[in-house]
């Protein structure tokens, strides 16, 4: 096999991939949009956490919620879930560069068990939160916080919300304790 063969089959892997995550995140309503590294920060503060929790985020995208958790609270169990496969090679190597002991899977996070959750974060579309609050209703134990970065569920009163800044303007943070009834 030829150098310029190689090329052409590993350039086209590259373009199959894309097209993958493209679809993936069309089909799941989970576009890769990166929480701003300070408003992750403040999240973490957000939920009030003791340090030895079990923590999942949800749509972990390139996993730097999982390693500003980890150095924030060693002691805590930090998971995250991702479904595109080209962002989720991109999160292990995030988490890979950082040395940390988060858990971050390539799963879809609809199929997984999350009872054991102490708090969860989201930065999701609409229609996602929709369908997670069934979900969480039958899942999540009493009292388990879920932040929420920018949307809300609706008929759901959060406990708490925050403002923080987003390029110009302003984005908020939402706190519920499950269980959220409206």
């Amino acid at each position: 096999m030829q150098f310029v063969d190689i090329v052409l089959m590993a350039m086209l892997v590259v373009v199959s991939l894309l097209a993958m995550t493209f679809v993936l995140h069309c089909l799941t309503m989970v576009p890769y949009v990166p929480t701003p590294e300070k408003i992750i920060h403040q999240m973490l503060d957000f939920a009030d956490l003791r340090g030895n929790e079990n923590l999942y985020d949800l749509g972990a995208g390139d996993g730097r919620l999982l390693v500003l958790a980890k150095r924030k609270f060693p002691k805590t169990s930090v998971t995250g879930f991702e479904i595109s496969p080209m962002i989720y090679l991109l999160g292990r190597i995030v988490l890979w560069r950082a040395g940390t002991d988060a858990k971050f899977r390539c799963a879809n996070f609809f199929n997984q068990d999350l009872s054991d959750a102490d708090c969860i974060y989201l930065y999701l579309m609409p229609e996602a939160m929709r369908l997670l609050a069934p979900k969480f209703d039958k899942e999540l134990k009493p009292g388990t916080k879920v932040i929420s970065y920018a949307f809300t569920f609706k008929d759901r009163k959060p406990t708490e919300t925050k403002e923080v800044d987003w390029l110009s303007g302003k984005r908020k943070l939402w706190l519920y304790e499950w269980p959220a009834r409206g």
